[in-house]
């Protein structure tokens, strides 16, 4: 049988493919991968010659690409940017928490995802940080939001309530139940916020 002149699988219809995987799953197999493709797991390795590393590092670009910021916007300070891209890519990762702990396993190399972090270190460097200390700053910023998408794939009651009489965690919890919208992004706006202050007074 003569070689298909247009190939079977596009790179994107793998990636997506392979992020439903994780997402019902929370791993990845190439075998099953290639199954659920109805393809074998060597057209995986044709479009992906890194095997499942650079599957997942492609799900990072995908998530990175239409999400994480890629440019200042005009009359923006730091503050501001950094706001708009930890919320940005809180609200890309937190749709697939489970991929989150895949993503992190391995070194960030897609383009798009570096973009994204290059003008973040461009405008924290503006705003001040050094050399010595700006790799931190972003270490930092990282781990928080990546955090918090995990946060946003736990269960809606993460600490239980033990009725204890007395208890200050139970009346927390009680008046959290109580509060409009979602509890994980509430708890994500209030840390950026101190977060964003830290840093602020790093550079005073």
């Amino acid at each position: 049988m003569a070689r298909p002149t247009t190939p079977l699988l596009a790179r994107e219809q793998v990636l997506r493919a392979a992020l439903a995987q994780i997402d019902a799953t929370g791993s990845l197999a190439l075998p099953r991968l290639a199954r659920d493709l109805g393809v074998g797991t060597s057209s995986l390795y044709h479009h992906f010659r890194g095997g499942r590393e650079e599957v997942v590092e492609g799900i990072r670009g995908l998530l990175s690409t239409d999400a994480m910021p890629t440019q200042r916007l005009p009359g923006e300070d730091w503050r501001a940017f950094t706001r708009r891209w930890a919320t940005d890519y809180r609200t890309a990762y937190a749709a697939h928490p489970a991929a989150v702990p895949l993503l992190t396993a391995q070194t960030v190399s897609h383009p798009a995802t570096l973009a994204s972090y290059e003008v973040l270190a461009d405008v924290l460097h503006e705003a001040g940080f050094g050399d010595e200390d700006l790799l931190h700053a972003v270490t930092v910023l990282d781990c928080f939001v990546l955090g918090s998408a995990l946060d946003a794939g736990a269960p809606v009651e993460v600490w239980a309530d033990t009725g204890a009489p007395g208890s200050t965690l139970s009346r927390a919890i009680a008046a959290t139940r109580a509060q409009p919208g979602d509890r994980s992004r509430r708890s994500f706006e209030l840390g950026l916020e101190g977060l964003l202050r830290g840093l602020a007074d790093l550079l005073g």
